[in-house]
């Protein structure tokens, strides 16, 4: 009996990249998969291509079973229409990987309305409508154990950088919702996990400068897409019993991160003052040191950035 025999999994954004690849890697251990594609470009823009039905026969040469789904997550009712699919087609639902994303940089300064609200609507907005849908499909049926959501941040949805504050926000904002999700849904038999990876996708190299993050390799290619879908597919899995936790993979690395802490505690009795404050945190170091998990490893390093701090002395 294969790992996932028996299961249903949706994956978003399956028809390229990370998405083709767990697509692929979920259905060679058992599931029977929806792979749901919009079809869009890289920045969101609407497409005509039907990148899920080449999937979708890929999988089937294989020998596996699935279907095309080509509704965008940023649409409600069109979140949907996926997990209708799937119980249509397959009779159940048992398995949700949200991997559906787009990517728009710009500075702070020059970014547009546009900019926020596709990278919201695909990635925030889009997480929770397939999983308001899940959700509401499974607590109709009852508690049934063995299933998982696989949700997708990022290394700068828990490492922000420059350039890309609506993305960032965007990521953080799914590691959050991971956790809720975990919390709520434990009574039905729903693991919640998410995942970092650190893969050379289109959608990565539309950042700037990340090729040189990501340069190919010969032989075994750290930075290959393939190589993040066995953690997908493990924490889709029975052998899985973490949940609410966040893992960043790249390559033959993985990640386990820590949530948020609290690092400090100052008391002061009657209540505070701007200067009793600023007296209790005299001593307090500017910066947290944290262990990043960025493309080429972990590393030792503090937040905020020692160069944030250069540009604030200096202007």
């Amino acid at each position: 009996m294969t790992l996932l025999e028996n299961k249903v999994a949706i994956v978003t954004g399956g028809g390229r990249g990370l998405g083709r690849c767990h697509a692929l890697a979920l259905a060679a251990a058992g599931a029977r998969v929806v792979v749901n594609d919009y079809g869009g470009s890289v920045t969101g823009e609407a497409g005509d291509d039907d990148a899920a039905a080449d999937v979708v026969a890929e999988i089937q040469a294989a020998g596996g079973q699935a279907v095309a789904n080509r509704a965008s997550v940023a649409d409600w009712a069109g979140a949907g229409t996926i997990v209708e699919q799937a119980v249509r087609t397959f009779g159940g639902l048992d398995i949700v990987v949200n991997n559906a994303g787009i990517n728009r940089p710009a500075t702070m300064a020059a970014l547009t309305e546009t900019d926020f609200d596709l990278e919201i609507g695909v990635h925030l907005k889009g997480t929770t409508a397939v999983c308001h849908h899940a959700a509401a499909f499974w607590s109709e049926r009852g508690p049934e154990p063995g299933r998982a959501i696989v949700n997708t941040t990022s290394p700068v949805g828990v490492h922000p950088m420059p350039n890309g504050g609506p993305y960032c926000a965007a990521k953080a904002g799914i590691a959050a919702l991971t956790q809720v999700l975990a919390q709520e849904l434990a009574s039905l038999g729903v693991r919640a996990n998410a995942i970092a990876p650190a893969a050379r996708t289109r959608m990565v190299m539309a950042s700037p400068d990340v090729d040189a993050l990501m340069p190919r390799a010969e032989g075994f290619d750290r930075h290959a897409p393939e190589h993040v879908s066995p953690l997908v597919v493990f924490l889709a899995s029975p052998l899985c019993a973490f949940t609410g936790r966040i893992f960043g993979v790249e390559g033959p690395d993985v990640a386990l991160y820590t949530p948020w802490s609290a690092e400090r505690l100052v008391t002061h009795d009657g209540g505070w003052t701007a200067e009793t404050l600023a007296e209790a945190f005299a001593e307090t170091p500017l910066q947290a040191a944290i262990k990043a998990f960025y493309p080429g490893g972990r590393i030792d390093t503090v937040s905020p950035p020692n160069r944030t701090l250069r540009a604030l002395a200096a202007g």
